[in-house]
């Protein structure tokens, strides 16, 4: 099975085939760092989580031992327009506001579980090599000096639009020239711009000034992955005019760049675009907390739908995710971290075409709906063995060869949950606990006091096991100890 992933710059599905052996190169657009981020932050960096995880396991024995290495590069722009005027409303310097908000990103990012990228280039560690590009497209023609700053000549690149499928013609409606600029043409962008009193600002051939947002990106995804590369990704409302942008640039330069574009769809919130002034922004912490705090539920939600089609945020859509991932992790509470088994043989079901069936989906451009679908049918295994041990009327703690069986099956349930949901970045936090001895005697204790009706004491024995970081889930083969999360 080969992946094949849809290509923004071509407009159609194609076979992702790695530009080198054994590596592959992925640069994303990471925050830019002004404010708290919020969900559809979330939902678009978690997105190239999973591209970047299922690109690890897809090609991790492609070439034998060795594998391949998934380079990823999620920058943050830490000097910006937006800064510079969060910091005036807030009387702080530029440089500590970004800091301030790239901890509370990076923090929000943990909650999550989301990795860490291998490389995190800042825009204000760059300058030098921003500087040189510019230079080289002065030198080339393709961009030219206008009362200290620099723009880049649109027009003198035929193949600008590309990317946003529109002609120059049709793009320049929408263009404007801002008080202050002296473009030569309104779809003209900036490279370098003339510094303003109190903002911040770097020396250059052109004068003191700062970079334009558009070669940051250039700049920082060509000098750690090289002048061509696998991936670039970002939301789709960076096609145009980022993206468009940063593509120009980069070849006008003689750059051949990334080779496919990979862009995920935009977050509602109760279909209505998110912002402050309309009272629905949603911090990653709110929406956890609708989650009843399992971020892997939020997670889930994310998935639900395909990443390039938009999703709307709901109180209702947050519950139904948070009540599937519960099934799932339902399941984890009856095997102990001894009894998991690895390679077990017997099946129940036929879980190795389940594993295919996941692949296929995840092949067929990261179709994670399709790939929680499977997770689904491999719960529905677990599910069945459950209602076996109901109609046999044996306890999951018997010594009998039934259930011996019933819970070799059960392991293997759980363990290919975890497997496959870590694929996608799921159950990273949900590893199976040993159930202590001084546990499992409290609820033996409580059993024989609810078979005694001393429901008082019953409770009490039931809140001592959650003090100890265990709840009790009682079933109809008897009590099932699960860790809280």
């Amino acid at each position: 099975m080969t992946l094949r992933i849809y290509n923004t710059f071509t407009h159609k599905l194609e076979e992702f085939t790695p530009l080198r052996p054994q590596t592959v190169g992925i640069y994303v657009c990471g925050p830019t760092v002004y404010d708290e981020p919020h969900i559809g932050h979330a939902r678009s960096t978690y997105i190239f989580e999973v591209l970047r995880r299922y690109l690890e396991y897809k090609y991790q024995d492609k070439y034998q031992d060795k594998g391949i290495t998934v380079k990823f590069v999620r920058n943050v722009t830490d000097v910006d327009d937006k800064i510079i005027q969060r910091a005036q409303e807030l009387g702080q310097d530029s440089k500590q506001v970004a800091q301030y908000y790239y901890e509370v990103y990076r923090q929000a990012m943990g909650r999550l579980g989301i990795r860490e990228p291998d490389v995190e280039p800042m825009a204000t560690g760059h300058i030098e090599e921003m500087q040189r590009i510019i230079k080289e497209l002065l030198d080339r023609g393709m961009a030219y000096q206008a009362n200290g700053d620099v723009y880049f000549s649109v027009r003198k690149f035929p193949a600008y639009g590309k990317l946003s499928n529109r002609s120059p013609d049709e793009l320049v409606a929408g263009a404007r020239v801002e008080p202050g600029e002296y473009k030569r043409d309104p779809l003209d962008f900036a490279l370098w711009k003339t510094a303003k009193p109190g903002e911040p600002s770097w020396k250059s051939p052109w004068g003191e000034g700062r970079p334009g947002w558009h070669i940051e990106c250039t700049a920082m995804s060509t000098k750690h992955l090289g002048d061509e590369f696998d991936i670039h990704g970002g939301g789709v409302d960076l096609v145009f005019p980022h993206h468009e942008n940063e593509i120009a640039q980069a070849q006008a330069a003689g750059k051949p760049f990334a080779r496919y574009w990979v862009h995920n769809g935009l977050l509602t919130v109760n279909g209505e675009k998110m912002s402050k002034s309309l009272g629905n922004f949603i911090t990653i912490d709110k929406a956890i907390e609708v989650c009843e705090g399992q971020a892997d539920a939020l997670k889930i939600f994310f998935l639900s739908a395909h990443y390039r089609s938009p999703v709307d945020y709901t109180a209702q859509t947050l519950k139904a995710a948070t009540a599937r991932f519960h099934r799932w992790l339902y399941l984890f509470g009856f095997v102990d971290v001894e009894s998991v088994p690895v390679g077990l043989e017997v099946a129940p079901g036929d879980i190795p075409s389940l594993k295919e069936e996941f692949e296929r989906a995840m092949d067929d451009d990261l179709n994670t709906p399709g790939a929680l679908a499977v997770l689904d049918k491999v719960a529905n295994l677990g599910y069945h063995v459950l209602e076996i041990t109901e109609q046999l009327g044996l306890a999951w703690t018997d010594d009998h060869p039934h259930m011996r069986s019933l819970r070799d099956q059960m392991a293997l349930v759980v363990d290919t949950l975890r497997q496959l949901g870590g694929i996608i970045g799921l159950f990273g936090a949900y590893q199976p606990r040993q159930i202590l001895p001084d546990i499992k005697q409290l609820v033996q204790a409580r059993e024989e006091a609810r078979k005694k009706k001393d429901f008082q004491t019953a409770d009490k024995l039931r809140k001592k096991v959650e003090s100890k970081g265990f709840i009790i889930a009682d079933t109809a083969g008897g009590p099932v100890v699960l860790p809280k999360q």
